[in-house]
């Protein structure tokens, strides 16, 4: 895969605008092989604990490497922005590590770094104060590098949290290209995915060096008390439409289960029925029914059954069926591409 590398040269950034500019471009050797390098903490007694990383990049699409021209020591931030669409299903979690990606290839074959865990900001551009910064590692690897937090942050209580990496550039040479970033994943996400604090202010990339839109190489690894799974099935008539909603996840009790059946279509489009309800526990290995009660019509209809648990991700199943008066017949799978 071509990679791309891009120098940023910095202007003394004493003044309230983005200064930062490219100024340089060219292309990895080849033949190099993208590869990972993890720093493992003892594993964690509790076999049954969930673990998931929060970022926005993917590794395979890592393309642009970048670096700051300037005399050293050069010590810059990149950012990324954790909100509840984030981190609201791990509320309960623990943040303990966090990935960094990094290029050895160019110049600058090691370097220093700092982990900075930030507390929500009173806007979504800048954050709040400093949660912990006490973790320093040294990478040396192309790659993906797992950093276990040296104090691990509980996410009970915090609406967002910014995980930053702070980079210590200590030499002073030409072709300096190590932060990596994903362009290739889409265009940044809005006020979430590429911000940079190269002095006292903090900005986005993609405002500094249009020509790099995406998302840092930066990921928070949360661990948890691993989450269910639940499933939508037995969905059958005749009268109105009933349904089993079960846990088949192997750990923990589903809590505050919300489901949903819709279903709209018959003869002129007339039928519109949205019937839904809440289970607030459901043990592992049960099933509840759930029923949308009766309704009249005509014509083919469509169905919707939704789910979802405050620990579990939702579900949902769609079906087509015959309405004939009250009785819903030959309920089947909805096409593919419908």
């Amino acid at each position: 895969m071509k990679r791309k590398w891009l120098v940023i040269g910095i202007i003394l950034l004493l003044v309230g605008t983005c200064s930062i500019q490219s100024t340089a471009m060219v292309t990895l050797p080849s033949g190099r092989c993208f590869s990972s390098k993890t720093m493992t903490r003892a594993p964690d007694a509790d076999s049954s604990r969930g673990e998931t990383e929060l970022k926005y990049y993917l590794e395979e699409n890592l393309d642009q490497v970048i670096g700051f021209a300037a005399p050293p020591p050069v010590i810059w931030q990149s950012a990324i922005r954790l909100t509840q669409d984030e981190i609201g299903l791990y509320s309960d979690w623990t943040m303990t590590k966090v990935n960094v990606a990094f290029s050895a290839e160019s110049v600058l074959h090691e370097i220093d770094v700092r982990i900075y865990i930030y507390e929500k900001g009173t806007t979504s551009t800048k954050p709040g104060p400093i949660i912990v910064n006490d973790t320093i590692a040294h990478l040396d690897t192309t790659g993906v590098t797992t950093i276990p937090l040296v104090t691990p942050v509980n996410l009970i209580g915090h609406e967002e949290l910014w995980v930053a990496v702070e980079w210590y550039q200590m030499y002073d040479a030409p072709g300096i290209y190590y932060a990596w970033v994903d362009t290739l994943s889409g265009p940044h996400v809005t006020n979430k995915s590429d911000f940079i604090k190269p002095g006292p202010n903090w900005y986005q990339l993609h405002d500094c060096l249009p020509e790099v839109d995406g998302r840092w190489g930066i990921g928070a690894i949360v661990e948890g008390l691993g989450h269910t799974e639940l499933s939508i099935g037995n969905i059958k008539g005749p009268v109105g439409i009933t349904a089993d909603v079960s846990n088949i996840g192997r750990l923990e009790v589903a809590k505050n289960v919300t489901w949903s059946i819709v279903v709209t279509g018959g003869l002129l489009q007339r039928v519109t029925v949205l019937k839904n309800g809440t289970i607030p526990l459901l043990a592992i290995n049960s099933s509840l029914g759930i029923d949308s009660d009766m309704f009249l019509g005509f014509g083919r209809i469509n169905i919707i059954i939704s789910a979802k648990a405050e620990n579990a991700l939702k579900v949902s199943i769609k079906k087509i069926a015959f309405l004939v008066g009250p009785f819903v017949v030959g309920i089947k799978q909805y096409p593919e591409g419908k």
